[in-house]
């Protein structure tokens, strides 16, 4: 894919009032900010199932707040609107989504932590912060300890492999006899202090909550890079395609970027292309084949009803063949959950 010019972006984008010297000197921060359109896919995993993706989508971006729609492959979906004081002020952290929780919860941040803890973490070493970590809203209070404040994190910058300054910290939380106890990652901006990834352990679960930010879209459309990428190396890969957990039916969030599939093939009509689904290697191979195919036929399927000729497109299910990541980690599972469109026509 072409390489946006990313800086660009922060010009006419709504924002948490001026960018800070700071944040304007950490060049390619600026598509991280929360702006109408932008989202965020992370991967994640608990004690209720195997892996699962996540998609985060901004929209109704001001300067005293902003919506997160949130969506998961496991059928979650939940909308939360953050106001710029909390995202300042805030010691109350909400991990994860609910539709069962309010629109509004002021006092407490989420996707990350707030300006106030992350200052002062990296100035005393400790930071005081209270946990919110399920759908009931029981809380935890705690802190957490610096590790590190001059790390990097690797995360893809819409398809561009990208090392973010990161902030490193361990936690401990406590509700009664209940303790958790965690590792965060987060952004080291103070404009935007994202949770890019945690694993804590709670007491009574077998295996640790963990989600990690896999990917950051900017907020523009994909028709572009498509085509070019089509056009030139006639190929393009795509995480945009959400598909529901175990399943081929894709989530209402794909659409605009499935109607962009279709707006680049009717642009071009002499290309035909071959369609392949891929996914992770948890589970059997013979399964995970078949559901890839699945997938794949599936978005053949909404792109012959947005007027796309079917016989301009084959499918193929890849399954758990030619991963473009390792298995061993969420990351990478999910890097490996994707779609290719490849150009057939000579």
């Amino acid at each position: 894919m072409i390489k946006r010019n990313f800086l660009k972006l922060i010009a006419g984008v709504a924002v948490f009032g001026p960018l800070s010297v700071e944040a304007e000197a950490q060049d390619g921060l600026g598509p991280f900010m929360p702006h109408e359109g932008g989202s965020i896919s992370t991967a994640w995993t608990n004690a209720y199932g195997p892996d699962a993706d996540s998609y985060m989508a901004f929209a109704n971006v001001t300067n005293d707040s902003f919506d997160i729609n949130y969506t998961s492959s496991r059928g979650m979906r939940a909308v939360r609107r953050l106001s710029v004081i909390d995202r300042q002020t805030a010691r109350t952290l909400i991990l994860g989504f609910n539709v069962k929780m309010p629109l509004v919860i002021p006092g407490t941040t989420t996707i990350g932590t707030s300006t106030a803890v992350l200052d002062e973490l990296r100035s005393t070493g400790h930071a005081a912060t209270t946990l919110v970590y399920d759908a009931d809203m029981h809380s935890a209070p705690g802190a957490f300890t610096l590790i590190d404040d001059k790390g990097k994190f690797s995360i893809t910058l819409d398809n561009t492999p990208t090392q973010v300054p990161v902030v490193h910290a361990s936690g401990i939380f406590q509700n009664g006899s209940m303790v958790a106890k965690g590792d965060f990652y987060f952004l080291n901006n103070r404009n935007n202090p994202l949770l890019l990834q945690y694993s804590v352990a709670f007491t009574g679960e077998a295996t640790p909550r963990t989600e990690r930010f896999v990917r950051v879209i900017p907020g523009a459309s994909e028709r572009a890079a498509m085509e070019q990428a089509l056009a030139t190396v006639k190929k393009f890969t795509t995480y945009g395609i959400h598909f529901d957990f175990d399943k081929s039916s894709i989530q209402n969030e794909s659409v605009p970027l499935i109607r962009e599939m279709a707006a680049t093939m009717q642009n071009n009509p002499l290309w035909t292309i071959n369609i392949t689904g891929y996914t992770d290697s948890t589970g059997d191979p013979g399964y995970n084949q078949k559901l890839s195919l699945a997938r794949a036929q599936t978005l053949k399927a909404a792109l012959v009803r947005l007027g796309v000729n079917s016989n301009r497109m084959t499918t193929v299910g890849g399954g758990e063949t030619n991963p473009v990541a390792p298995n061993t980690s969420i990351e990478g599972r999910a890097k490996n959950r994707r779609v290719e469109l490849a150009r057939t026509d000579r």
